[in-house]
């Protein structure tokens, strides 16, 4: 993989709630906004916004199941900036809705809350 693309992937990876502009992302690794979009989708499969977006949602899941925070504070906590927008991704990449998706997985009563 290319070591353009494993850079932006990292930074992408520790700051998914709120990433930097593609601009930003291609002057960090040298390229043109238009080439590294070009570069990451063949390199990865989905653009920079699809990528922020599965990782958003995939850390959104793990909470869901390892808390009982409410689902609108655990939306907002991974970058979504509405809950209807965060419901609505959450079920076309799942299949369910977020409340859906808590009830069929076993929540120990212990579970912490995600108060910050």
């Amino acid at each position: 993989m290319d070591r353009r693309i494993i850079r932006v992937r990292s930074v992408l990876e520790e700051q998914y709630r709120d990433p930097p502009s593609i601009d930003q992302l291609a002057e960090t690794v040298g390229l043109s906004a238009s080439r590294l979009a070009h570069l990451f989708r063949r390199e990865i499969g989905k653009s920079i916004q699809g990528y922020v977006i599965e990782r958003r949602l995939l850390m959104a899941a793990m909470l869901i199941v390892q808390s009982h925070e409410q689902i609108s504070q655990i939306a907002y906590s991974v970058g979504f900036g509405d809950v209807s927008n965060f419901n609505h991704s959450f079920k076309r990449r799942f299949g369910m809705s977020p409340r859906q998706y808590r009830a069929g997985h076993d929540l120990p009563d212990g579970a912490p809350s995600l108060k910050r």
